[in-house]
């Protein structure tokens, strides 16, 4: 007779059927798809094994898309981070106004990825952007830019635009990190050391460096699978100097219709996330989450 006293596993059902239905069952079936060739405009759907997975690795594209996320990610991950724990050094100081400056700080937060690429296009845009306008206002240039035409201005855009959106998440772990420090030992630090750089460096970034790692592992991750801003701001654009491996995901599912090939550039960028996170966890130091005495 089943009973949740001899099987406590059953209580856990309810939280593990919803898990099965909306995220263990679409995984499966993706990967099913991943060995089959699946395009809408030719019927059946025969088994292929890892032609799509050996297809999609050796065109051109791929390499294309994954150098582009590489970089983005080296270049968006420390600078999330060092904004956000920079942010939230100053939001930790009262002031006035304080209250409603930290509220501005989280609102790119809770703003949807496509609302916050109409906002950046209107900031880049070469007739009625607010760049522009500005820097043809104090005579630094004669003629508009063209940030969205022009690949590596393009692709600095996009970058500005992910890194605003998720500044607001680093700042809010920093500061939890920050009001688990001593006061006691602020107060200490202020009296010994009057230079704040060597204050932070030696007092305040050894108490927060744990939580500061973890934001850098969590902004790779988050950059290098980015997709939102790519399709509004860009569409991958100019040419392929946008293009990231989740956006190509997405170009080889819904514009060349080839499911098979999408699904298998998807568990390919699943493989070298998780990649990602091994070697990242490897390098870190084996006592860097023990507790401070």
């Amino acid at each position: 007779m089943w009973s949740i006293r001899r099987y406590p596993v059953l209580w856990l059902l309810p939280a593990l059927v919803p898990v099965v239905a909306f995220i263990a069952y679409p995984v499966a079936y993706a990967f099913w798809t991943s060995l089959h060739q699946v395009m809408l405009l030719f019927p059946g759907e025969p088994f292929v094994g890892f032609d799509n997975y050996s297809r999609v690795l050796s065109s051109s594209y791929f390499k294309t898309a994954f150098l582009n996320s590489a970089l983005f990610m080296l270049f968006a991950a420390p600078l999330v981070v060092i904004l956000g724990v920079a942010v939230a050094l100053f939001l930790q100081r009262r002031f006035a106004g304080s209250t409603l400056v930290r509220s501005v700080v989280l609102l790119p937060w809770v703003l949807p990825g496509a609302i916050s690429a109409v906002l950046w296009i209107w900031v880049f845009h070469p007739s009625f952007g607010i760049i522009n306008g500005l820097l043809q206002w104090i005579g630094a240039i004669s003629a508009p830019i063209q940030w969205l035409n022009t690949p590596a201005l393009a692709f600095v855009c996009v970058l500005v635009a992910h890194v605003w959106t998720q500044i607001p998440f680093a700042v809010v772990l920093t500061m939890a990190a920050l009001a688990a420090i001593n006061s006691e030992t602020l107060e200490a630090a202020t009296i010994d050391c009057r230079s704040a750089w060597k204050r932070f460096w030696y007092v305040i970034f050894p108490e927060i460096k744990a939580m500061v790692v973890v934001l850098l592992v969590y902004n790779a991750l988050v950059a290098f699978t980015t997709y939102d801003l790519v399709y509004a701001m860009t569409g991958g654009g100019p040419g392929t100097a946008t293009t990231l491996l989740a956006f190509q995901i997405w170009r080889e599912s819904f514009a060349m219709y080839d499911f098979g090939a999408g699904s298998a550039l998807a568990f390919v960028m699943v493989a070298v996330a998780a990649a990602l996170i091994v070697a990242i966890t490897r390098l870190l130091p084996s006592d860097l989450f023990e507790e401070r005495p």
